[in-house]
């Protein structure tokens, strides 16, 4: 009996942890999208003058997502950037996109991106909004 009760408490602490972690807050203490980059976000770097960099300090996770194995591909497909809807080039675009005029990023994943856009989408798409 003890040891049930244990066990239950214990598997309720983890999975509390587990689900509390999972949750990430950005400026504020407001909840963030992690494939989602708002204005206010930022505007909160004000070192960052690409949107490389604006990734760099905000969602560092997202610039390596394309070295990811997709079938057929040993490194990976590049990811592409859109810029106002129209296509900009490759993830390298990014370091010549000014920070300041940037109004949002989005990212989506290969999955996602590969239905929208088709399989050259293969390592993901950022979606730039600029003024």
């Amino acid at each position: 009996m003890f040891n049930r009760i244990s066990f239950s408490k214990v598997t309720i602490v983890v999975l509390s942890v587990i689900l509390f972690s999972c949750y990430t807050q950005g400026i504020d203490g407001e909840r963030r999208d992690r494939y989602h980059i708002t204005q206010k976000e930022i505007r909160s770097v004000p070192q960052a003058e690409t949107a490389w960099e604006v990734l760099e300090f905000l969602r560092p996770n997202l610039l390596t997502r394309d070295r990811r194995r997709h079938v057929g591909f040993t490194d990976g497909m590049e990811a592409l950037v859109y810029i106002n809807g129209a296509r900009a080039g490759y993830k390298n675009r990014l370091h010549t996109i000014p920070a300041m005029d940037i109004v949002e990023i989005k990212y989506l994943d290969s999955i996602e991106a590969g239905g929208q856009y088709g399989f050259s989408s293969g390592g993901g798409v950022f979606l730039i909004t600029m003024d």
